[in-house]
């Protein structure tokens, strides 16, 4: 049972990143860009996951988990930069200011320096089994939260709350919610389905709002301020 929920939300990941690729190569953004990565990023964690048990305990299993924790430390927070692209594509001008767009650079660089620090400094991986699930878990001792990823979580909602003023569309929001109340609620509370399909869910919000953004009235901006370089390829 476990195994099927990671294998259907590979499969589900793998659907939307080929989307996401088809929606950034018609309309070339740095916010369509950046939706891509973590997508990509857990379309390999899930099947690592579920595909752990036939793999079987060893360096090959190890080897093969090293991409999961470096690719969450690198692309998860790369949202920040889809949220705020969504946001000033809505209309919101604000969101297109020089301090703005430093701003979403530096809070990536932060987000990847404390995901670094956690997923790969510290990282000490340690066998897991779980419902027919054989994985590797970190179980280094870097302290505090995941600071990187509730970061991006919080400027996505708040960047989600622009879009559904500004376009009419509850999508993006609705998607970081339940990412976030999947994140926060304990399995045995939310269930193992409910607990670990957040990032899917949220990740169909996102390329969802990227669609709907490419088919609002061409009165809307042509690029964002950071994108200049993708226009001009």
């Amino acid at each position: 049972m476990f195994t099927l929920v990671y294998v259907v939300c590979a499969a589900g990941q793998a659907t939307l990143a080929i989307i996401a690729i088809r929606l950034f190569l018609k309309r070339k953004s740095l916010s369509a860009l950046m939706l891509i990565l973590p997508i990509a990023a857990v379309v390999w964690d899930n099947a690592i996951v579920a595909l752990g048990a036939a793999i079987g305990e060893g360096p090959t299993l190890v080897a093969l988990s090293w991409p999961r924790f470096i690719g969450h430390a690198l692309f998860t927070p790369a949202w920040i930069m889809t949220g705020i692209g969504f946001a000033w594509r809505a209309g919101a001008k604000g969101f297109g200011t020089r301090a703005m767009q430093i701003g979403q650079w530096l809070l990536y660089a932060i987000c990847v320096v404390f995901g670094t620090l956690r997923s790969v400094i510290y990282l000490k991986m340690e066998p897991a089994t779980e419902g027919g699930l054989l994985y590797y878990r970190n179980a280094g001792s870097f302290p505090g939260p995941p600071i990187g990823s509730i970061l991006m979580l919080l400027v996505v909602l708040a960047c989600a709350v622009v879009v559904w003023r500004l376009t009419k569309s509850p999508w993006m929001f609705l998607g970081a919610v339940f990412m976030l109340i999947a994140a926060v609620l304990p399995q045995e509370i939310a269930g193992f389905v409910f607990a670990n399909t957040g990032e899917l869910v949220m990740a169909l919000s996102l390329v969802v709002t990227e669609y709907l953004l490419q088919k609002r009235p061409t009165s809307a901006p042509e690029f964002e301020p950071s994108e200049a370089y993708l226009m001009a390829k």
